[in-house]
């Protein structure tokens, strides 16, 4: 009846004039309501039967979810039906490319083929379709620049929420299992904008085993110990009422294996790192805290070389409404003083290590050159936990480093070249009396692993030629300390590599006052508009030798046959 209405409005007689018009008005409206009622209705059962029969889910790029779910279908080849790639070169940069050919080693391959995964991919997963779709990530240009993150969109035709987690965790797993042969690290390199925050720069770098690191005995092992027994007793933390956290501070001179020891723990560990640059122009408390909140549990968050970016309250740096730790300004060469260091303040920094918005589960590293530097509110307990000073190089540690540098499959002796191949017994034997030799040539705590290293380097495979050349290496490198200028950073005397060589003297007069990390500071002798003193003739500064000491590293090195 209601149909045989609506029919007759519209095939009724024609009404004439006026009336007739507004008869023909009003049917076009009914019509148009019909038309628009039924689209709505449509609609609605569309939105019903989704509800019913789907559960729907995003994963946002920065978060290791995103990851996971883009490495699962790389590794499935759900790309296979895809159209879009992105190509790049190959390089230490995570893409998550495809492999195309099977015979081809990964290290040959020198293009990474990235799917986009923009447009809709359907694929069965444990006899359920999931259908993924992903946004395109925003990259704006300064003076408003920042960094909007893609989100994949995941719809499973299932009401089962249980097989959603499952989904994620057999995900989570591939991840694992993919990242046991590297290390991942994260860094932030501009502002972000939108949801979330984004570790934008992922780069992936081969494990390092713990051997290969250089330190004193039972060192490295000690860390290890500290860092695994941190991770499995969470629930004594938690009953204990302590906060699950634990902050490292790793200090000595540049060189002797601080940021080595912290690659080889988190690939012990299977943990990722997460460093952070606090001199970057861009990065201030608010930025500083919303990257540690995105760093997930079992992880390491580093800020490498902390002394460059602060000052210390101790030693009186604190200027009035400066921005930093400390006073926040140094003194860049040819610059005067109010340059700023860091946009990071004091309090921002202590907030994020143990303050009430501070992460858990998350081990703390930071790395300096001059621990003296830096406040003692930072270095207390409960905010740096364990502090480990790195010493330049003994006697064991040369020889371990010699070891390492030439093992025995890797060498073939010079009585090997004349006489023929030695049993492993003998070379072995040969060999370890070579580092002892080389050892002896090298004085204890005068030279860094890295500057051992870089020796080596000059004479791989060649264990004989690195020790007839250790003692006039060593020679030059200590004549070379002699003639290089001496600075003096807050009243005390440093040279430029590590350490002032004992058979030298100086004085104020003999050279400039420069700041910790290469920023100019005015000595108590200078004045802030006068930075460097003036040299003495001839434009280099002068340097007093003192008689060298009976039984000294110099004159036992000097005076004896090179």
């Amino acid at each position: 009846m209601g149909f045989s209405f609506f029919a007759s409005l519209f095939h009724g007689p024609i009404a004439q004039g006026s009336l007739g018009y507004a008869f023909d008005s009003f049917r076009l409206l009914v019509m148009g309501s019909l038309l628009e009622a039924g689209r709505r209705f449509f609609l609605w059962l569309i939105e019903r039967f989704r509800l019913q029969y789907s559960i729907t889910a995003q994963f946002t790029e920065g978060d290791p979810t995103f990851e996971w779910l883009v490495m699962f279908m790389t590794e499935h080849k759900i790309w296979r039906r895809s159209r879009d790639f992105r190509i790049s070169a190959k390089s230490s940069m995570r893409r998550w490319g495809i492999r195309l050919g099977a015979g081809i080693a990964e290290k040959d391959e020198h293009v990474d083929l990235v799917p986009t995964y923009e447009l809709p991919h359907l694929f069965r997963w444990h006899g359920i379709w999931i259908e993924t779709k992903r946004s395109t990530s925003v990259v704006t240009q300064p003076p408003f620049g920042g960094f909007s993150p893609s989100v994949i969109n995941l719809t499973m035709y299932t009401l089962n929420i249980k097989a959603l987690q499952e989904f994620i965790e057999e995900a989570r797993l591939c991840y694992l299992e993919r990242a046991k042969a590297s290390v991942i690290l994260h860094t932030a390199t501009q502002p972000n904008f939108g949801p979330g925050f984004v570790w934008n720069s992922v780069k992936r770098k081969l494990r390092r085993p713990i051997s290969s690191i250089v330190l004193e005995t039972g060192m490295m092992e000690s860390i290890v110990g500290d860092a695994r027994e941190f991770i499995e007793m969470e629930n004594w933390y938690i009953d204990a009422g302590i906060p699950h956290r634990r902050g490292y501070l790793l200090y000595g001179p540049p060189g002797t294996g601080k940021t080595s020891t912290i690659h080889a723990l988190a690939g012990e560990l299977g943990m990722e790192i997460f460093s952070l640059s606090l001199s970057a122009g861009f990065v201030d408390d608010a930025f500083l805290q919303q990257a540690a909140s995105s760093i997930p549990k079992k992880a390491i968050f580093l800020i490498e070389d902390i002394d460059c970016a602060f000052g210390s309250r101790d030693e009186g740096d604190n200027i009035s409404g400066g921005t930093g730790l400390g006073s926040g300004y140094m003194s860049p060469p040819g610059m005067g003083q109010g340059s700023r260091r860091s946009s990071v303040t004091l309090s921002g920094l202590l907030n994020v290590i143990d303050g009430i918005g501070s992460e858990e589960g998350v081990l703390f590293f930071a790395t300096t050159n001059h621990v003296d530097h830096l406040d003692s509110a930072l270095l207390r307990p409960g905010r740096i936990d364990r502090k480990i000073h790195y010493k330049l190089t003994g006697k064991t540690q040369a020889a371990a480093l010699f070891s390492r540098f030439f093992p025995a499959e890797h060498v073939t002796l010079l009585c090997e070249v004349e006489k023929g191949k030695l049993d492993a017994v003998e070379k072995a034997s040969r060999l370890a009396t070579l580092a002892n030799e080389f050892a002896e040539t090298i004085p204890d705590y005068e030279f860094s692993t890295a500057e051992l290293q870089g020796f080596l380097l000059s004479c791989k495979r060649k264990p004989e030629e690195a020790v007839l050349k250790a003692k006039l290496w060593v020679t030059q490198e200590l004549l070379e300390r002699q003639q290089k200028p001496v600075r003096f950073v807050n009243g005390r005397q440093q040279r430029t590599p590590p350490d002032t060589h004992p058979g030298v003297e100086a004085s104020p007069a003999n050279g400039v006052g420069f700041s910790g990390m290469g920023g100019i500071t005015p000595t108590a002798s200078t004045s802030p508009s006068d930075h460097i003193a003036p040299p003495t003739p001839p434009q280099t500064p002068s340097i007093t030798p003192k008689e060298p000491k009976e039984g000294s590293i110099v004159d036992a090195l000097l005076s004896g046959p090179v």
